[in-house]
This record gives C-alpha cells, structure tokens and sequence, in this order.
C-alpha cells in the first residue's frame, strides 16, 4: 500500500462524523406534533424524513449542502490547527505526525472530492439506491455505517430558542449500552435554522463544530479500534 493509499484510508475516519452529526439530529426522536412553520415543526420532519430514507423531505427541512460544507471546513480548520495537539493525545495514529502547513495544503487539495463524497453518501443513505461508481462504493460504505449509528443512538431536543427568523436548537444525544453507542456516549448538538421565504424553517448550519470536534474525533479512534484498523 502507497503512502497516499494510507493517508486516504485514514482520513476516511473523519467523513462519517459529518454524516453522523447530521443523521442523528433527527434520529428517530419522539418529537411532539407542533404546528407547521416553526423550528419545531422542522425538526419533527427532518425526524420523519431521515426515518423514511425520504430524500426529498430531508432537503426541504436541511440545507445538506450547507451543512456538510460549512461543518467540513470548520472541521478542517481545526484539524489543522491542532494537529500537534492531536498527535499527542493519539500518538499511535501517524495521520497527525504532520505539521500544519502539510494539513493545509493535503485538506485544501481533497476539499471538493471530500465534500462530494459526503454528499453522495447522503443521498445514499436517504434513497437506498445502489452505487454505480466506484466513489459511490465508498459512499455506501460510509451511509451504511450511519445507518448503524442511527439505531444505536437516541436524540432529544432540549430547547429551541427562537429569536426573530432564526433559531438556535440544542439537542441531546445519548449511545445505547452497544458497542456503537458507547463511542460517543453523550453529545450536545446545536443546531442553527432560518425562516425561508415561504415561512417553513431549515437546518442550515451545526453552530458547536468547535465543541463537539475533540469529543467525535475520541469516538471516531475508538471506532478505528473497535474495527481492528490501528
């Protein structure tokens, strides 16, 4: 296996968190009936929508592309950053013996392939169709094991804070007493939504990238660990 295969295969680690962090917002929480045209009312649909696999749905209620691209860069930044830090707190993981003028420019180079790969995941997870190329293998891959995350993890909206066209929604995750659940055993999760034009709501933005960075980077090693790839 070539240098650039190794590194491939271990930056294949953070894709799933971006798919996750999304997914499981709206992870088949029981969310009370609330009238149409605020967050709640958004978020009860994302819920339906991702327990359906209704694509369609889920796009009207969550802007995906702006979700996944602005999580993914902040993710970089932070990645980069960090990155001695990182190789301390995970030294037997040679992804992060690397500086941050090397993260950059490698993270810059893959940004468009990565951002697609995310998406097409996406798609595959919440239509079940089947890959053609050899992208959307790894795609399948990637949604298959979100699918399993999904059914091993619960969501409950804490509080929606509303202020204007905006709203703030924090929401509580906890893992079930499984091997998947206990990788991230409690997260909080904040999400941003806007009122649109039409009056309906949409998830537009995770808005604790930075908070929830270190605690599904530690799940994401124990899920390398737990699949006997470190």
């Amino acid at each position: 296996m070539s240098w650039g295969e190794v590194i491939d295969m271990k930056l294949k680690r953070f894709l799933p968190v971006l798919l996750v962090l999304l997914a499981v917002i709206c992870s088949a929480a029981a969310f009370a009936y609330s009238r149409e045209r605020t967050p709640e009312h958004a978020l009860s649909e994302l819920a339906a929508g991702i327990e359906a696999r209704d694509y369609e749905r889920v796009a009207r209620y969550a802007d995906l592309q702006a979700i996944v691209t602005a999580s993914y860069d902040e993710s970089t930044i932070i990645l980069c950053h960090d990155i001695e830090r990182l190789s301390r707190m995970y030294p037997q993981d040679w992804f992060f013996r690397h500086d941050t003028a090397f993260m950059t420019k490698y993270m810059a180079d893959r940004r468009d392939s990565d951002l697609a790969l995310i998406q097409s995941s996406i798609r595959l997870l919440l239509t079940g169709e089947t890959p053609i190329t050899r992208q959307e293998g790894e795609a399948r891959w990637i949604a298959d094991e979100t699918a399993k995350f999904l059914q091993e993890y619960d969501a409950q909206v804490a509080k929606v804070e509303t202020e204007g066209n905006s709203a703030i929604a924090t929401i509580a995750i906890k893992g079930h007493d499984s091997a998947y659940g206990k990788l991230a055993p409690e997260l909080t999760l904040k999400v941003a939504l806007e009122e649109q034009a039409d009056g309906h709501w949409k998830a537009v933005r995770v808005s604790n990238v930075k908070e929830l960075f270190y605690p599904v980077v530690d799940g994401i090693e124990n899920y390398w660990t737990m699949q006997g790839w470190q």
